[in-house]
């Protein structure tokens, strides 16, 4: 049921999605106009969820995170809105944290002192010595740096500003480093006051908790005492179309790991239509998947497959993010010869398109993919993304629910119209003037022009600065110092009991058999009409070249089609009865005592439960008849394979930090790395060098004879109960014609490694940190202590110390199902600093255990919960159970032992595991060149180009 109301006396929007999903959903977003690329709203962001009225408590959004067990938390600032947002399985949870981030909106402190800490200030760089050197601070203008100093991310931001200039989107909404310090507080305060009023807003609910005590809260605390006011000054207007294609060119980051004159990216993006047309909206996606997507596309025929790039830019594709949606298409790694061919090549393409059109079976194919897609069980947070956009420029959003309804009217107009599709390409394509085409060249001179804009701007803000105003930046690093170090009473705010957290997931309906020798895990939780497969083949037994190769072969043999079907045709056969196969290669560490560990194969896709049997027809086919002869093809997808795994580490850094420090403590961490990591990196880039490509070629063909047997399979699938004797028979027809293949190994001895440092340059101006060293395995009686003491540390030290003073955006403490016991730092200016705080947390620890008291132990151990407690999808559940073999029993075993723990447990793990320096510890860092003098002391193997 959907339900949309607006309140009569501040007219604030309210949409509830009542649903039967155990994850209940709470937003309210407001339409937030850039005035400039200055990042108020995004600066404002965060100042708004560092206390309130009622709360006024500092970083009020990361001390209800600790006192809470909701599966979901976040505020986002987008191009013209910002939107706070939480989803929660407990309603005592859901409502504590609707009041919170109710009360933070509505009625924040806006401090000034937090203004300072969250968005930029002038302060002296050691704050006691006012002779030292000013330097820039702030979160968001930390975080800004880092942000753009992603090429993709810059890229896709500038194709934004000069594609829709003239209105909100011809700023950034989030800031760039030399326009933050524009910003002023008393601009806070006046853009809250004007942007932030309940007739601005537009508040969700989802779920099954009772919407009336919603809407009784929030009129009785909040929309009651406002009037309404008119708010056509946050809206965005449509843009001007273009008389004729613009140009634009702009500078980006050099990669040191590729030649310079292979660095280059380009674009060429068009204004579409409204986002408010639903059905138009629809079928420009449609469209625009056809044009693109998988090897049948035109743009994946002309652009990839000739082989002279990287591969797609990402975001490559329709984007409905703003008033007006675009289409664009771009390509990374572009040597400059090529960058004049790629306009060429678009254009031919279209003109092809509209002349040649489609082929039905492609059509039909994408249709049927996209309409799997939308029948898997809705996820909350897609739903809720999906719709603020259109919301926010006052669509249908519940219209814009009806699927089914907008395939019969695109399928209707096809059947009616054989070029309707032709059409619309030359509409939008061919007749459309409104086109940027955008080049991004490397400069390799950034990171320095950077710096010294920097210190231009640090020199033209103290040329305006009085002898007054020098004393008080002097006296307000002192303050801020002393207001993150000031006690908080947190016990103001809500928090759940002991009581609330009692009741564990259920346990799920797993049936465990042999099939034609084969362990099955067949789950018959209630599913609407999907059926989703598992294969996890064990790999142990591969020789380390082979199994280094193992993550190229799942990204490329389901690419290349089978002996029975070239790879267009076998696109065409997936996507009309399945999902794409995904492949990841998996190491999994024994849970109950990490003295072995596992490689393996992890194939996972799902289909309609009408078409099991073609799913098990179609995987018997790929497993048996995959083909490696098209070297041409094999060229392109290990280029872009290489490609995007470098854009992986910017964007997931400290993931990447943390295996990088893993992988120097154990040997299955060591080989994770070689699978994923940096280490992958290195290792694929120089293998490509060094082998032709009929040697590649004859690799990955052995892999696949060795890997997919019988006798290295276990199956779970996930399907509704009425359907499981019908999918019993497809799969027991599926092994049968499967071959037995003697295993040459069921697992590899865990041992650990000395003590040692490394360092990485990835060619950003901000670092990732971690440190890593050995403590129990997963089912360890200390494992539940040792994970509450992780989350007691990031948010009593880490956070407030490496985040909070020090200025990185992120940082924190975990442990994994390996054992291993992390910590960390996300965007970080000041690497070498991180590191000597992760190597005093004992130190700290014995000054600060009063902290530590009955609450804050109660707090981490809720912290601890939201993990063990993660929610999961139909389609995942029993997933644990089946690749890290962590079952129910263990998971029953482990939530009551965190529920457990006591203040003498969590000092005892202290002592046991903190007070000497552990005797197998890696550390990493991820950073840029120009740090590598900070930290030489501390590591010995520095390796640069990643």
């Amino acid at each position: 049921m959907s339900c949309t109301l607006r309140h009569l006396g501040t007219g604030t929007e309210f949409w509830h999605l009542d649903s039967r999903d155990i994850q209940n959903v709470f937003s309210i977003h407001f339409r937030t106009k850039p005035l400039d690329s200055s990042g108020l709203p995004h600066v404002l962001e965060h100042l708004v969820l560092c206390g309130s009225k009622n709360w006024p408590v500092r970083d009020l959004f990361f001390k209800m995170i600790i006192r809470s067990v909701a599966t979901f938390t976040n505020a986002m600032t987008g191009p013209d809105y910002t939107m706070y947002h939480f989803s929660s399985k407990n309603e005592i949870d859901f409502r504590n944290m609707q009041q919170v981030y109710l009360d933070a909106v509505f009625r924040p402190n806006l401090l000034y002192m937090d203004f300072l800490q969250e968005g930029w200030r002038l302060e002296h760089k050691n704050i006691h010595d006012q002779n030292s050197d000013i330097v820039i601070k702030g979160v968001v203008y930390n975080e800004m740096i880092g942000s753009f100093g992603d090429n993709s991310r810059f890229f896709k931001q500038k194709m934004l500003n000069y594609l829709l200039p003239n209105n909100s989107y011809g700023h950034i909404a989030t800031g760039t480093q030399l326009e933050i310090p524009n910003v002023e507080h008393e601009d806070l305060i006046k853009y809250h006051r004007k942007y932030y009023h309940p007739s601005n807003a537009r508040i969700f609910s989802y779920g099954s908790f009772d919407m009336k005590k919603t809407l009784e809260f929030i009129d009785k605390e909040y929309l009651s005492h406002y009037d309404r006011i008119d708010t056509s000054f946050s809206s965005t207007p449509s843009e001007d179309r273009w008389s004729k294609p613009h140009y634009a060119s702009i500078q980006g980051r050099p990669d040191s790991s590729i030649n310079l004159d292979h660095q280059n990216r380009v674009g060429i993006a068009m204004l579409m239509c409204d986002v408010t047309d639903i059905q138009e909206n629809f079928e420009l996606k449609v469209l625009s998947e056809l044009l693109f997507r998988g090897p049948n596309s035109p743009f994946h025929k002309s652009m990839i497959e000739p082989n002279f790039s990287g591969g797609y830019t990402k975001w490559t594709g329709y984007l409905p993010t703003c008033r007006d949606t675009y289409f664009n298409v771009g390509l990374q790694d572009v040597a400059d010869d090529d960058v004049e061919l790629f306009e060429v090549l678009f254009d031919d393409t279209v003109y092809k398109a509209s002349r040649e059109g489609f082929d039905s079976k492609h059509v039909e194919a994408i249709l049927s993919a996209l309409e799997l897609l939308r029948k898997q069980q809705s996820e909350y947070k897609r739903l809720l993304y999906k719709s603020t956009v259109l919301w926010n420029h006052d669509g249908d959003v519940v219209s814009n629910l009806r699927i089914s309804d907008m395939f019969e009217t695109l399928r209707d107009r096809l059947k009616n119209n054989p070029k309707y599709f032709e059409q619309k390409i030359e509409k939008y394509f061919i007749n459309n003037k409104h086109k940027l085409t955008i080049t991004m060249r490397p400069n390799k001179f950034h990171e320095i022009e950077r710096q010294q804009a920097e210190a231009k701007l640090i020199l033209r803000k103290l040329e305006e600065t009085s002898d007054q105003d020098f004393e008080k930046i002097y006296e307000n690093g002192l303050k801020l110092e002393a207001f993150q170090k000031a006690p908080q009473n947190i016990e103001v705010l809500p928090c759940l009991s002991i009581n609330d957290v009692q009741k564990p997931f259920p346990r799920p309906q797993i049936n465990e058999l042999t099939l034609r020798g084969v362990s099955t895990m067949i789950n018959h939780e209630p599913i609407a009409g999907i059926t989703y497969l598992k294969c996890m083949f064990n790999t142990t037994g591969l020789s380390l070249n082979d199994a280094i190769l193992l993550p190229l072969f799942c990204r490329v043999f389901s690419e290349m089609g089978s002996s029975n079907h070239d790879h267009r045709q076998f696109d065409n056969l997936l996507l009309s009865k399945m999902a794409r196969v995904e492949c990841t290669a998996k190491i999994v560490e024994n849970v109950t005592d990490c003295k072995t560990y596992r490689l393996g194969l992890l194939m996972k896709t799902y289909a309609l439960d009408k078409n099991v049997c073609d799913m098990f027809r179609i995987c018997e086919d790929l497993l048996l008849n995959f083909q490696f002869e098209d070297t041409e093809l094999l060229k392109v997808l290990i280029r872009n394979y290489i490609s995007k795994l470098k854009l992986e580490v910017k964007k997931t850094g400290d993931l990447h930090a943390m295996l990088c420090s893993s992988a120097l403590v154990t040997n299955a961490a060591q080989l994770k790395s070689l699978l994923s990591g940096v280490d992958h990196i290195h290792y694929m880039k120089k293998y490509v060098k060094e082998n032709s490509i009929e040697a590649i070629r004859d690799s990955l063909k052995s892999i696949g004879s060795k890997v997919f047997s019988r006798s290295n399979l276990r199956v779970a699938i996930n399907t509704s109960e009425n359907n499981v004797f019908n999918v019993l028979g497809d799969y027991e027809r599926f092994l049968t014609h499967l071959p037995t293949i003697k295993q040459t190994a069921d697992s590899k001895e865990i041992f650990l490694l000395e003590p040692s440092f490394r360092y990485h340059n990835i060619d950003m101006p901000i670092s990732f940190c971690a440190k890593t060293f050995f403590a129990v395995p997963y089912a360890h009686e200390d494992h539940p202590a040792l994970r509450v003491l992780a989350k007691f540390l990031t948010s009593k030290y880490l956070w407030p110390v490496v985040r909070e003073k020090n200025g990185a955006y992120g940082a924190g403490a975990r442990i994994g199902f390996d054992g291993l016991f992390n910590v960390h730092s996300y965007r970080d200016p000041n690497a070498a600093k991180t590191m000597d705080i992760f190597d005093k947390t004992y130190e700290w620890l014995q000054t600060h255990w009063d902290k530590l008291d009955e609450q804050s132990l109660f707090e981490a151990k809720l912290a601890a919960l939201q993990l063990v407690d993660w929610p999961i999808s139909a389609g995942e559940v029993g997933l644990d159970s089946f690749v890290l073999g962590a079952t129910y029993d263990i998971y029953l075993q482990y939530r009551s032992r965190v529920l457990a723990v006591t203040l003498d447990d969590v000092q005892n793990i202290i002592e046991k595991y903190y007070r000497n320096e552990p005797k197998h510890f890696g550390k990493c860092i991820l950073g840029p060149k120009s740090k590598v003098i900070e930290v030489k002391e501390m590591f010995k193997d520095v390796n640069v180009k990643v």
